[in-house]
């Protein structure tokens, strides 16, 4: 099946458990291929929940043979101080010590909230997603 293909399966497996998806590739190394998903959600995500993300998906591709021949399976969450950028990273991050980056400013603070496009900082801060340069979560 083509890599598009796979892909999309997984992010729809990925969505059904209630998790969201931060990031996914299929690559290949050396003689086989890797497929490595990256997921999260407010609260953080488990290892059990790894693990039951992962055989969904190891089942999903051996009974619609989406992958032919040799391939490894990586699911885990992503590690702190990865860069924040997208949608699912700030509903993701709700709760958790951010440094941030602006055009104005720079600050650390917990993010409280995200909806339509703004951050909302426990500090009081309220700032535009798309005015944000750099931001990763800190401990």
């Amino acid at each position: 099946m083509a890599h598009d293909d796979v892909l999309e399966h997984v992010e729809g497996i990925v969505k059904e458990s209630d998790l969201l998806l931060v990031d996914m590739n299929l690559f290949q190394a050396g003689r086989r291929r890797v497929l490595r998903v990256l997921v999260d959600k407010v609260g953080r995500v488990g290892l059990d929940e790894c693990a039951r993300l992962s055989r969904t998906i190891a089942n999903a591709i051996e009974t619609l043979d989406l992958i032919n021949g040799a391939y490894t399976l990586e699911v885990s969450s992503p590690g702190i101080g990865r860069q924040l950028s997208t949608e699912n990273d700030w509903i993701r991050c709700a709760g958790r010590k951010l440094e941030v980056k602006t055009e104005s400013e720079e600050f650390v603070s917990i993010l409280a909230n995200y909806s339509e496009g703004l951050l909302t900082f426990e500090d009081g801060r309220v700032t535009d997603a798309g005015s944000v340069l750099a931001a990763r979560e800190v401990i």
